[in-house]
């Protein structure tokens, strides 16, 4: 069935030739977004015996005019995790360096993802079976990129992009070699998401559910992420999504992060 999968594939890639794959990646890559947001969020985490942890989530989320994006959360519940900030800055340069900073209570100061003496970016975004390189972006420098061809899903056609880790530096930021990602024709949203290790066993599965345009934005319900080495699965719900004119800066400065004020 795996051949005849790839056969498709591959029969459907000369359908869509003409489509230029710089093109669908920047569709992609530059979804209309809002200058501010401001978000509540559940993130479950589900273990392969069903048993579930919930963890509640506010969000602040800013996009400059330069198309640089920032995004705060801040986990409001349960008390294990209460006051634990993370904090997201993502450039639209490809000379700049995405970062990442979290304040955990416990440790009472600022780290940076990434950095030595800091969480490594393919460790478990608190519990989940999201990494901290899973909240970030596949970055076109750090992958050999190729559109394999179109699949329908739920009716749809989707382009299947292939993304191939240029080294074995990236599978280590990342941790993978390669990924496989859905992207809608009609509207290049991203749908469905598998992530193999460097030795290429599928080792992750991502679907973005309940896509729809709010105001002129695109907005999703939920992503669930299905980790098939544990079996188990996060689902990061977006409970209720408001969209701002403009927010404080403060929310977005390591000063806020530490201090929550």
């Amino acid at each position: 069935m795996r051949n005849f999968w790839k056969m498709g594939l591959l029969l459907t890639a000369s359908l869509v030739g003409a489509q230029d794959l710089e093109a669908i990646l920047d569709r992609l890559e530059n979804q209309n977004r809002p200058p501010a947001s401001e978000a509540d969020m559940t993130l479950r985490i589900i273990n392969r015996n069903g048993q579930e942890r919930a963890r509640q989530i506010k969000a602040y989320s800013q996009t400059l005019s330069n198309g640089d994006t920032r995004q705060i959360l801040i986990f409001t519940a349960p008390a294990d995790v209460r006051d634990t900030r993370f904090l997201t800055l993502d450039y639209k340069d490809d000379a700049k360096t995405d970062e990442q900073y979290i304040f955990i209570p416990a440790l009472r100061r600022v780290r940076q993802i990434g950095t030595s003496g800091g969480e490594s970016r393919t460790g478990s975004f608190l519990g989940s079976d999201f990494t901290f390189a899973d909240l970030g972006t596949l970055e076109r420098k750090d992958f050999n990129i190729r559109l394999v061809g179109t699949e329908a899903l739920d009716g749809v056609n989707h382009f299947v992009l292939e993304y191939t880790a240029k080294n074995p530096t990236v599978i280590n930021n990342y941790g993978y070699g390669r990924v496989v990602r859905w992207v809608n024709s009609q509207n290049y949203s991203s749908r469905k998401s598998e992530y193999y290790n460097a030795q290429g066993r599928l080792v992750k599965r991502s679907l973005i559910n309940g896509y729809k345009i709010v105001n002129g934005y695109g907005q999703f319900e939920s992503i669930e992420m299905n980790n098939l080495e544990t079996g188990g699965k996060t689902v990061w719900s977006f409970d209720k999504n408001t969209i701002l004119p403009s927010i404080d800066e403060k929310f977005f400065t390591l000063r806020f992060l530490e201090r929550g004020r």
